[in-house]
């Protein structure tokens, strides 16, 4: 257990340094992607809790937030159209939601931040909103973090973004390896493959590719680089 969780750990660190480097240039990026995917974003997946954490609210216990979540960030909601607008929405539910004791309300916060983060192609913003929630309910954050990520088109990026992308879903490799979930550890090795090729960065596709074929085969010779198997 306690190698595990160092491998998270390394995991995160990683992660976190490089959605660093890369918020700057992040930020200049304008993507209509923001409104192409309202329509078909997933939701938190709702689980019953068996790590002590509370379970999330219910659809009733969050009815009688929304209203409140929509009165108190009102100005920065009404400006996520563009790529821009959400990070900086996100931003800001990122950054009460850390403080917020209402339960119903802070799930509210960390969803609205994850789907906005989704839509503007922005896998920094799943992540941190996914890893607060996590903090604090019980749900699989491995599972939803990985169809959030699926759910971005990678057509839509530029090379920043699906850099940051291929960077999250290879720490969600580590983690799903960790937790013995070798299905999501291909899946988000496979994602991290076809992000990286967006990036242009053939090295990091290579690695990626025979990191695939390695959970998938038991070798470490990529079978036809450039093409995992599906």
């Amino acid at each position: 257990m306690a190698y595990a969780r160092s491998i998270v750990l390394v995991a995160v660190v990683v992660l976190s340094a490089h959605l660093q480097s890369s918020r700057a240039a992040e930020d200049a990026v304008e993507d209509s992607a923001t409104t192409d995917t309202a329509g078909r974003r997933p939701t938190m997946q709702q689980l019953a809790p068996d790590s002590g954490l509370g379970k999330p609210p219910s659809p009733r216990d969050l009815a009688g937030s929304r209203a409140e979540l929509k009165r108190r960030f009102r100005e920065p909601l009404s400006h996520t159209g563009t790529a821009a607008g959400a990070r900086l929405a996100a931003e800001t539910l990122l950054t009460a939601a850390v403080t917020e004791n209402d339960r119903s309300l802070k799930w509210l916060m960390l969803d609205e931040a994850r789907q906005l983060g989704e839509a503007a192609g922005q896998a920094g913003l799943v992540n941190r909103a996914i890893t607060l929630a996590a903090a604090t309910y019980d749900f699989d954050a491995i599972d939803t973090e990985l169809r959030c990520l699926k759910q971005i088109p990678l057509r839509g990026l530029d090379a920043t973004r699906a850099a940051s992308l291929a960077v999250a879903a290879e720490a969600i490799a580590i983690r799903a390896e960790a937790d013995r979930r070798p299905d999501k550890a291909v899946a988000a090795t496979l994602l991290a493959y076809r992000a990286w090729q967006r990036a242009g960065n053939k090295d990091a596709a290579r690695q990626a590719a025979v990191r695939h074929d390695t959970l998938v085969h038991g070798t470490t010779q990529p079978r036809g680089v450039g093409t995992p198997v599906q």
